[in-house]
C-alpha cells in the first residue's frame, strides 16, 4: 500500500509538473513582445508573420507583438534591455552571444520539464544544442531555432564557358583553387569570387571552414586560449586570403557581407559563400542577371583534414525580466515545434534547427538544398564561451589587413598578423568576466 500510495504521489507530482508547463487557455490574455533580428529581405518578415497568426488561432489569449531589429543594433538594444529590465519577454540570440549573456545572468534557465516539453536534447542537431548553454554549463539558457548553413553558390554559365565540369570544381582545396585560376583565364567579365570584406564579422565565417580543413582551430576545446598562430590555422588564413587577395571582384570587396547575396544575384562574382536563406531568395526571383543563366550549389571544398563548414544561426531565450514567462515559453515551444520549423524553414529558406522539420519538405528534396544537407552535417560552431564576443571583435579588428591587402600575401605576413591577434585574444582571455556586452 505504501509503495502504492508513493507511486500515486508521484503520478500526480509528475502531471501537475506537466500541466504547469506552458500557458493554459483559460488563463488571462497577455501580449509579449518579440525581438528578432533579419537574414535576409522580406521573405523572413512575412514568416514570422506568419507563424504568429498560426499561433495565435492556436492561443488566443497571447498576442505576439514582433520587433525587428538589425543584427548591427541587437547586442547594444538587448544590453540595455537587460540591464533595464525593460526588454522583451523573448528575443532572439546569435549563437555566439549566448554565453555572454547567460554569463551576466540575464536569461532565464528552461527548466527540465520544459525541455522535455519541446522534445529534449536529441531533437536537435548536435552543433545547434552546443550553443544552448554557456561552455561547462547545466543551465539550458537559449533553444534552437534557426540554423545559419553556409556552402558555395555559383553561376553554371560561366562554368561552363570555362570548360569546368561542377561536379568536380569544388571538391578540395586544390580543385577550388584550379576552378578559380581557370575562370579568370578564361577572361570572363565576370570575376571569379564574390567575397565581401568590409564587415569583419562575416568573413570570420567564412574563413572558418578553412582553419579547420588544415587542422587547425580557432581557440582550445576549453575556450581558454587561442590557436590562430598555430601552423594549421596559418595554413588555413593564407590559403583563404591568397584566393580572395587574387581572384575577388574589386566590387565585391567593398561590400558588406549581408549586401553579397544581392550582388551576386544582380552578377558581380561567380562564386560565392552563403547561406540556405539565398536559396529561397534566388528561388523566389530568378530573373536577375546572375541567376537567369543558371545557378547552382556546392559544399565547402575540403582540406587536408576533411571538409567543414560554419554554423551559427538564432537561439530562442527568455529573459529573466519577461512579464510573462510561462506564456513567453509557450512561444518559444511552438516556434521549436516539427510544424513551425517545417513551415518556417519552407517559407524562409533558413535551416530549422530541429533536425526533423525538413522532412517532406523541399529541404530535403530540392537539388538546390543538396549542399546544405551535406555541410549540416560537417558544420561546426564557435565555443560557447562569455568572452566569445571579445575574441571576436579582436579577431576581426586584427585581420583586417589580411582582407584590405593589395593581392595575395606570403605565408610569413600572414603569420606575423596571426600571432598579434592570437597575443590580443589571450590578453582577452586572462579576464574571464569579460563579455563584450555594455
Amino acid at each position: 500500500m505504501i509503495a502504492a500510495l508513493v507511486l500515486t504521489a508521484c503520478a500526480s507530482q509528475s502531471s501537475s509538473s506537466k500541466a504547469s508547463v506552458g500557458y493554459a487557455a483559460d488563463r488571462p490574455a497577455v501580449t509579449l513582445d518579440f525581438w528578432y533580428m533579419p537574414y535576409g529581405g522580406p521573405i523572413q518578415d512575412r514568416a514570422v508573420l506568419q507563424e504568429i497568426q498560426k499561433f495565435h488561432e492556436a492561443h488566443p489569449n497571447i498576442t505576439i507583438n514582433p520587433v525587428r531589429i538589425q543584427w548591427s543594433e541587437a547586442l547594444t538594444r538587448l544590453s540595455t534591455a537587460t540591464t533595464s529590465g525593460e526588454g522583451p519577454d523573448v528575443t532572439v540570440l546569435g549563437t555566439t552571444w549566448v554565453g555572454g549573456f547567460s554569463a551576466l545572468d540575464a536569461l532565464r534557465p528552461y527548466t527540465g520539464a520544459e525541455i522535455a516539453a519541446v522534445g529534449g536534447q536529441d531533437v536537435f542537431a548536435a552543433a545547434s544544442w552546443s550553443a544552448s548553454h554557456r561552455l561547462g554549463s547545466s543551465d539550458i539558457t537559449a533553444l534552437p531555432w534557426l540554423t545559419d548553413v553556409r556552402a558555395l553558390f555559383y553561376r553554371k554559365d560561366v562554368l561552363a564557358k570555362a570548360g569546368i565540369d561542377p561536379a568536380a570544381a569544388f571538391t578540395d582545396w586544390a580543385a577550388f583553387e584550379r576552378t578559380l585560376k581557370r575562370i579568370k583565364d578564361s577572361g570572363s567579365p565576370v570575376w571569379p569570387l564574390a567575397i565581401g570584406n568590409e564587415n569583419n564579422f562575416g568573413i570570420i565565417h567564412n574563413v572558418a571552414p578553412f582553419i579547420w580543413g588544415a587542422g587547425g582551430n580557432l581557440l582550445t576545446d576549453a575556450g581558454d586560449r587561442s590557436l590562430l598562430a598555430e601552423a594549421p590555422a596559418v595554413d588555413g588564413v593564407a590559403y583563404y586570403q591568397r584566393l580572395v587577395g587574387m581572384y575577388d571582384d574589386p566590387k565585391a570587396m567593398k561590400l558588406t557581407s549581408s549586401d553579397v547575396p544581392a550582388a551576386f544575384a544582380n552578377g558581380t562574382g561567380a562564386i560565392t559563400i552563403d547561406n540556405s536563406q539565398s536559396v529561397g531568395d534566388y528561388l523566389a526571383d530568378p530573373d536577375r542577371p546572375g541567376l537567369k543563366p543558371g545557378w547552382g550549389t556546392a559544399p565547402m571544398p575540403a582540406g587536408k583534414d576533411g571538409r567543414f563548414g560554419f554554423l551559427g544561426g538564432s537561439t530562442l531565450a527568455i529573459l529573466k525580466s519577461a512579464r510573462h514567462p510561462d506564456a513567453a515559453f509557450e512561444w518559444v515551444k511552438y516556434l521549436t515545434s516539427e510544424e513551425s520549423q517545417r513551415r518556417y524553414g519552407v517559407s524562409s529558406g533558413l535551416w530549422p534547427a530541429r533536425t526533423a522539420a525538413i522532412a517532406g519538405t523541399r529541404l530535403e528534396t530540392d537539388p538546390a538544398y543538396a549542399a546544405f544537407r551535406e555541410m549540416i552535417k560537417v558544420g561546426r560552431m564557435y565555443p560557447s564561451i562569455p568572452a566569445w564576443i571579445v575574441v571576436e571583435s579582436i579577431i576581426a579588428k586584427d585581420l583586417a589587413d589580411l582582407w584590405h591587402a593589395n593581392g595575395a600575401l606570403s605565408r610569413a605576413e600572414v603569420q606575423k598578423i596571426l600571432s598579434r591577434t592570437s597575443t590580443d585574444i589571450d590578453a582577452a582571455l586572462k579576464d574571464p568576466s569579460q563579455t563584450g556586452i555594455k
